[in-house]
């Protein structure tokens, strides 16, 4: 009886030992919390890999940085890059409005440089690309991720690259942005649903000029060597996944390697809801063997007439095969 009695006791002073000041390290750490849920704007669930989790919350951390310490920051990137870096797989970069790069992780040369006229492999303007998504997409994506070709420190070759963004405004008023992405791609379907839903936001507001500015290659809707496809209601392809053909194909008649036609199977379900993702049985592009693909397609309207809008896209792999 004693024992319970000290026991209770202590459970009993623990809170007051506590003090003002472990409250308000309590305090501190809920609203740090908080604020980090703020900073990434929307839940991190909808990304398959946890690396790039990792990623949106360590480029969010490093604009609450910038904001901070304004260039000083750099100085915090460049002595502990470890810490600015997901496993040594990404790197951060800092722009103003202008594309004057004002930190490089990856290129440190490039600090200092004028690059808002830098265009990748496919002709993408990198810097225009990001402003776009940030200044006008911020609801459709709220992290900024922009994808294009890029080369990895110490490689000669490009290779797709995707990138997330947040702004950041310098305690000297200039407005900036930071970014990260993985040097070895992970691809997200989120980074798919976000190209589709744009894809639909510009078909109701462009109408017929619309489908000329998705097959653009220097535009945000090439990604990963696939791109945007729209069928209309009775299958024709408007654009089509593969082919540029003037007789357009009936792709409710594909049907894939596992026997199913999985683009009937997507209009079907889209008369019940807004958005539906597939599974298809493709081969791969080398021929090797069969893979599943997801296909994510939603309800769009082209001058009044209802049609699909989707693309093919890679699914996640489990941890065990990566």
């Amino acid at each position: 009886m004693p024992e319970k009695k000290n026991s209770g006791r202590r459970r009993l002073i623990f809170p007051m030992a506590l003090g003002a000041g472990g409250v308000l390290i309590l305090l501190f750490a809920f609203f740090r919390v908080r604020e980090v849920r703020e900073d990434v704007r929307s839940d991190l669930r909808c990304y398959d890999y946890w690396a790039t989790r990792r990623l949106v919350r360590l480029t969010a951390r490093a604009a609450r940085r910038l904001e901070e310490k304004g260039e000083a920051a750099f100085a915090d990137f460049s002595a502990s890059p470890e810490q600015w870096s997901v496993e040594g797989e990404s790197y951060l970069y800092v722009y103003d409005r202008e594309g004057v790069n004002l930190f490089h992780g990856g290129y440190p040369e490039l600090q200092g440089l004028e690059l808002g006229d830098l265009h990748d492999l496919l002709g993408k303007n990198i810097h225009r690309l990001v402003l776009d998504q940030l200044d006008h997409h911020s609801e459709s994506n709220p992290h900024g991720w922009c994808h294009y070709l890029w080369a990895a420190p110490g490689s000669l070759q490009g290779t797709w690259k995707s990138s997330c963004h947040f702004p950041a405004t310098l305690p000297d008023g200039r407005r900036v942005y930071v970014g990260s992405g993985h040097n070895t791609p992970l691809v997200e379907r989120e980074f798919f649903r976000i190209t589709v839903d744009q894809a639909a936001e510009l078909l109701a507001a462009k109408g017929k000029a619309a489908p000329a500015e998705l097959k653009d290659p220097e535009g945000p809707f090439a990604i990963y060597d696939e791109s945007v496809f729209i069928i209309d209601g009775a299958g024709r392809a408007i654009i089509d996944p593969a082919l540029d053909l003037k007789k357009p194909r009936d792709l409710f008649t594909y049907r894939d390697l596992g026997g199913r036609y999985p683009l009937r199977e997507l209009a079907e379900r889209l008369e019940k809801e807004d958005t539906v993702w597939v599974v298809t049985l493709n081969r791969e592009r080398d021929g090797g063997h069969p893979v599943k693909k997801g296909i994510y397609g939603r309800k769009a309207q082209l001058d009044g007439e209802p049609v699909i809008v989707g693309a093919l896209c890679e699914l996640p792999e489990p941890a065990w095969m990566r």
